[in-house]
C-alpha cells in the first residue's frame, strides 16, 4: 500500500498483510485484519471492522460502525450506511466455533444497504439493488430492486442515480433517467439497465475518484 495516497487515522489499526488500494481513507478507531482486501477510492467510516478474507471493491462507502466479516464480498460503488449489519453464521452459539463454515455473501456493483438494515449470510444482493433502512434481507434480491421491511420484500425499482423508477414490478416497459441518460427496460419481472453517455458505475483504476454531485435528493424511496 502507498502511504502517500492512503489516509489512515492514527487511532485505527491496520494489521500487517492487509491490502489497501490508493486514495482510500480509513477514519477513527477502525480495525482492518491481515487478510482483508480493500480497493481504491474507498471511504471507511469511524469504528468500522474489516475482517480476514473480506473483500471491498473500489469507490465504496462503508458507514460508521459497520462490520464487513469474512467472506463478505463487496463489488464497486457499494454503499453500506451506518450501523447496517452483515451476519455470517445462520445458527450461532457462544459454545460453538463455526469460523470454518462462514458463508459467502455477495453485494454487487452499485448496491445500497440502508442504515440499521440486516443481511443474513449467503445472499446475493443484485447490481444496483437498494435495501431500505431497517430492512432484514433473508434471500437473494434482483438487480435494481427496492427491498423494504422484515423480511424484506420487493416493492419497486431504483436507478443507479438513486431515483425510484416509476415502473411496475412485472410487465414490459422502459424508463430513461433524466440525470444520467440510462435506459431501464422491464422484461417480465427483470429490470435491465443500458448505461447513458457516461456510465456512473464504471470504475477507472489508478486515479482519484470524482463522484457525481447530486442536484437533488431523488424521489422518496420509503422504508
Amino acid at each position: 500500500m502507498s502511504a502517500v495516497t492512503i489516509q489512515i487515522h492514527p487511532s485505527s489499526i491496520v494489521d500487517e498483510g492487509a491490502v489497501i488500494g490508493d486514495f482510500t481513507k480509513i477514519w477513527h478507531y477502525c480495525h482492518v485484519e491481515p487478510r482483508a482486501v480493500i480497493g481504491e477510492n474507498n471511504n471507511i467510516g469511524q469504528n468500522a471492522y474489516i475482517g480476514n478474507d473480506a473483500v471491498i471493491g473500489n469507490g465504496c462507502r462503508i458507514g460508521n460502525s459497520v462490520s464487513v466479516f469474512a467472506n463478505v464480498i463487496l463489488e464497486d460503488f457499494v454503499f453500506c450506511a451506518p450501523f447496517m449489519v452483515f451476519t455470517h453464521v445462520f445458527y450461532p452459539r457462544a459454545a460453538v466455533t463455526r469460523r470454518n463454515i462462514f458463508t459467502k455473501t455477495y453485494v454487487r456493483t452499485g448496491a445500497t444497504i440502508g442504515a440499521n438494515a440486516t443481511v443474513v449470510p449467503g445472499v446475493n444482493i443484485g447490481r444496483g439493488a437498494f435495501i431500505a433502512a431497517g430492512a432484514v434481507l433473508t434471500a437473494d434480491c434482483p438487480e435494481w430492486a427496492l427491498m423494504v421491511g422484515s423480511p424484506a420484500r420487493h416493492v419497486g425499482w431504483v436507478s443507479a442515480y438513486g431515483d425510484k423508477i416509476p415502473l411496475p414490478l412485472d410487465g414490459w416497459d422502459e424508463w430513461t433517467c433524466a440525470e444520467t441518460g440510462d435506459i431501464y427496460r422491464l422484461d417480465g419481472g427483470k429490470l435491465e439497465r443500458a448505461p447513458g453517455p457516461v456510465d456512473i458505475l464504471h470504475y477507472t483504476p489508478g486515479q482519484p475518484l470524482n463522484r457525481l454531485t447530486g442536484t437533488r435528493d431523488g424521489q422518496k424511496l420509503g422504508g
